[in-house]
């Protein structure tokens, strides 16, 4: 059964993900973000060269990023938009 706290979860291994990736973007081809289940839990990294499309769980690592007054920062939006697709309240 899901709940908010498992969004909030999601979101915020997502943002790590993303954050970690403005940290050192260096390294990377084609860096993409994978959400994907394991284990029952939801888990987000950025990879390098992985293909597919958003409902294998692929996005598109410049869509989770915007400028923001200090340089480039995760898209919080965005961000929750993907954790909210993922995870469905009961």
């Amino acid at each position: 059964m899901a709940n908010i706290q498992d969004i909030h979860e999601l979101e915020e291994r997502i943002y790590d993900a993303v954050q970690e990736y403005l940290d050192n973007p260096d390294g990377y081809n084609h860096p993409v973000l994978h959400v994907y289940l394991d284990n029952d839990q939801y888990l987000a990294e950025v990879e390098d060269d992985l293909k597919g499309s958003e409902d294998d769980g692929i996005y598109a690592i410049d869509s989770l990023i915007r400028k923001g007054d200090d340089g480039t920062e995760p898209d919080n939006d965005r961000i929750s938009d993907i954790a909210n697709s993922w995870i469905f309240l009961d």
